[in-house]
């Protein structure tokens, strides 16, 4: 099964790295990325093909390869620590607050992204512990974690609406990135910023998948066979910021990608976390690469932001949850 999804994923990227502004035939673009390889493959690719292919569609796929993949593992594991379908990493407000700590990071430092991704990393993380507090911490309940992040998160995206417009446009990305997502600011370096990060990130939620599985048992039970309850809450949460803050600043926020993949992965692996994060996370990544061909072909030469097109499937799909009566 991660096989397949493997497979499909490649295929995905291939068939992104094909489409936009300038078409480009499949077997030219893999002439390209075999030539970067050091092998040959079919004829010699045109100049403006390997242009666009390496220094403009590659970074900006991968980099949705790693967004992708981290709000998925994100999702996957914040509903089993809540042991809820409808959580989602932006429902306790990270989202936004890595938005927050991003475009302050962009204002103060003035580092471009790499400095809107740590920015967003550290917004993320104090967003968890605020929230925890408002929970009444050290030992919130699912319930009041989520309504808190619910209300935080309201305010924390106002506030990033104010920034983006008191700052000005040229010193930060305009709303729209924020709020609804865009790969349009990949590079090799953000690339590589957002892929460390990440990944350790999502390596953190497998190495803690075995802890999600007893837990999902309930706290009592978790808590008489020697897990402790609140360490494995402090290492998801954190580890949820974490990826999710880097992504935020690399590409803003990609909304539902959380919440619907889980569901999917879990069909094609079972509820055993560490299968199931892992198939998230390549399942999310396949799902922001075909996206982000969308967004930069269905209204073409306008590029639609990537977040709307999550949640133009995502919302829908929510609601068919409800209506299916799952709870939250």
């Amino acid at each position: 099964m991660l096989f397949g999804l493997i497979i499909a994923l490649i295929a995905c990227a291939l068939l992104s790295v094909s489409v936009g502004a300038v078409e480009i035939d499949p077997s030219e673009a893999i002439a390209v990325l075999a030539r970067r390889l050091g092998l040959s493959y079919g004829d010699e690719p045109s100049f403006r093909s390997a242009a666009v292919i390496w220094e403009i569609r590659l970074p900006r796929i991968l980099l949705g390869v790693v967004a992708g993949g981290a709000l998925g593992s994100t999702g996957a594991a914040l509903q089993g620590l809540f042991r809820n379908p409808l959580a989602d990493p932006q429902l306790l407000g990270i989202g936004p607050g890595a938005s927050v700590g991003a475009v302050l990071a962009l204002v103060v430092l003035s580092d471009g992204t790499s400095g809107a991704i740590a920015g967003g990393t550290l917004g993320a993380m104090a967003t968890v512990v605020f929230v925890r507090r408002l929970a009444n911490d050290p030992a919130p309940t699912p319930t009041r974690l989520v309504l808190s992040g619910i209300a935080l998160g309201a305010v924390l995206s106002a506030w990033v609406g104010f920034l983006v417009f008191s700052v000005g446009r040229n010193a930060v990305p305009p709303i729209e990135f924020w709020l609804l997502g865009s790969l349009t600011g990949a590079t090799w370096r953000v690339l590589a910023s957002t892929a460390v990060i990440s990944g350790l990130a999502i390596v953190a939620l497998v190495a803690n998948a075995r802890s999600l599985d007893i837990l999902s048992l309930g706290e009592s039970e978790a808590s008489h066979v020697g897990i402790d309850v609140e360490q494995v809450r402090t290492i998801t949460l954190f580890a949820t910021a974490v990826g999710l803050g880097a992504t935020v600043g690399a590409v803003g926020v990609i909304g539902f990608v959380g919440l619907l993949v889980p569901h999917l992965a879990r069909r094609l692996t079972g509820p055993t976390h560490k299968s199931l994060i892992v198939a998230s996370a390549l399942a999310g990544a396949i799902f922001v690469t075909l996206a982000d061909a969308a967004a930069r072909t269905v209204a073409s030469p306008v590029e639609v932001p990537v977040g709307l097109l999550t949640a133009a499937i995502g919302g829908p799909y929510f609601l068919w949850l409800i209506r299916r009566g799952v709870q939250a």
